[in-house]
């Protein structure tokens, strides 16, 4: 079905949706980077992959959801600048001692960025009656609110390693 063809409603969703993809892949790019530094932090690293196989799956999960809606497969030029945003949100942090603790306050700005946009996207998908919709976005939403809790309750350790290993301020 062309998006042309549907309700004005409708096309918005599909193009939220179309975001959340864009940032969900443009995430992933993030999370490999934040996992590649967590090298000398084992449980940082193990929570970054599975977060980043989350997120996969979630790229994959929100395709599903244009599918349904009859939307066009995501632009690849979209999800081009979503991934190359990504590789130089990364790379950023990567000269600086303290990566870790920009990683987490980076990682805990994203996954409430991403919980609002769930949010939101159940609340068009319901306004809808996209219900398999609605269903597959709070399945999504629940991972990134547990994330969201995994990092702020490791906010404090993390601060304080930081702390500890940041070489001076200049």
């Amino acid at each position: 079905m062309n998006n042309s063809d549907q309700s004005p409603e409708r096309q918005q969703l599909i193009a939220w949706l179309t975001d959340a993809h864009a940032m969900e892949l443009s995430l992933a790019k993030v999370l490999e980077n934040h996992r590649d530094d967590a090298d000398d932090h084992p449980e940082i690293r193990q929570q970054d992959e599975k977060h980043l196989a989350e997120t996969r799956r979630h790229a994959e999960q929100v395709e599903r959801c244009l599918e349904i809606l009859g939307a066009e497969k995501p632009s690849t030029m979209k999800n081009a600048m979503g991934t190359m945003m990504g590789k130089m949100q990364g790379a950023m942090s990567g000269p600086f001692g303290d990566e870790i603790m920009k990683n987490c306050l980076s990682d805990f700005a994203a996954e409430h960025m991403e919980i609002a946009c769930y949010k939101s996207l159940i609340i068009a998908a319901d306004e809808l009656g996209e219900t398999e919709v609605s269903r597959i976005c709070g399945e999504i939403l629940e991972e990134e609110e547990a994330m969201a809790r995994w990092l702020e309750q490791h906010l404090p350790e993390v601060t304080r390693l930081s702390l500890h290993q940041a070489p001076a301020a200049r």
